[in-house]
């Protein structure tokens, strides 16, 4: 379906531009014929020309000649045909896009309302780009919201769900499906607009899992009131990070090598035991669980 919309949008790219061609090659024609029958000005041949071939119904500049009159009959059999024919290319070619995007949206929109215990990214900077990219490499479900337009096309071209508006209103939230999803991550721009995310998310799922990113660590604890589950500050991760490596390098290469999701030596991971699974209560040797 995708290779087919991609065909059809190079066949209406290539008609516009050839009418855009016709249209030039028209008006050339004109203002080097006038120029060459009545050997007027160049602005004026040109002026004639698009009085012509547009039907505005204004009058000649200069009294014609019976071969200019000639050439202008030619002129707007010739010009007003491709004139119409351009017209209706453009309207259609508009009106097919506008009907493209808003069947895609729905259709995206009808396949998000399906999803349960998906992830939420809001905002889609390095930050969110990365955390999105991680999480489907996992097979985790992930819908991004973004305001930017032009952002917002290009997680579609990745194969992204993607909900278009503010992340901090409740309608969008809601078509998010923020009511059935198991996480949101707030990655918008500034503190401000994350912990006024994570006021409304709170509000609407009181057992959602909040992940909220803070430039200023100092803010941990108003993120956490607002109903953050975790609050991650980039500066001071990256710092801890960095002193680690300093001070205990082997570890972190321990820790990183267990955790890689695609190692095929160590894997380690967690299980969540519900309340009414045999395990529940128990421990690893009651279980006997290996």
């Amino acid at each position: 379906m995708k290779r087919r919309q991609n065909e059809h949008q190079r066949i209406q790219g290539f008609r516009l531009r050839a009418c855009a061609l016709s249209l030039m090659a028209i008006l050339s024609v004109g203002t080097t014929g006038y120029h060459l029958i009545e050997g007027w000005e160049w602005l004026d041949c040109l002026y004639m020309t698009v009085i012509t071939i547009s039907t505005v119904g204004f009058g000649e500049l200069h009294p014609l000649s019976d071969g200019a009159r000639l050439f202008t009959v030619l002129l707007i059999i010739v010009g007003v045909g491709t004139m119409a024919v351009a017209i209706s290319i453009l309207f259609e070619t508009v009106f097919q896009r506008q009907m493209r995007l808003f069947m895609e949206k729905r259709s995206m929109q009808k396949e998000i309302d399906k999803l349960t215990e998906h992830i939420i990214v809001c905002g889609y900077g390095r930050m969110g780009r990365n955390i999105a990219n991680a999480l489907s490499k996992t097979g985790r479900t992930v819908v991004v919201i973004e305001m930017d337009a032009q952002t917002t096309e290009e997680i579609e071209r990745d194969g992204r769900l993607v909900v278009k508006g503010d992340a901090a209103e409740e309608a969008v939230l809601q078509q998010a499906g923020i009511d059935r999803a198991s996480a949101i991550v707030a990655t918008l721009g500034s503190d401000a607009d994350n912990l006024f995310l994570t006021l409304t998310a709170r509000g609407i799922n009181p057992d959602l899992n909040i992940i909220a990113r803070t430039e200023d660590e100092r803010n941990g604890s108003k993120f956490a009131q607002a109903g953050a589950t975790r609050v991650v500050s980039p500066f001071a991760t990256g710092a801890n990070h960095i002193v680690r490596l300093l001070t205990r390098p082997d570890v972190v290469d321990f820790v990183e090598l267990v955790a890689e999701d695609d190692d095929i030596q160590f894997e380690v991971s967690q299980i969540n035991v519900d309340a009414d699974s045999p395990f529940a209560g128990k421990t690893l040797a009651e279980g006997h669980v290996r």
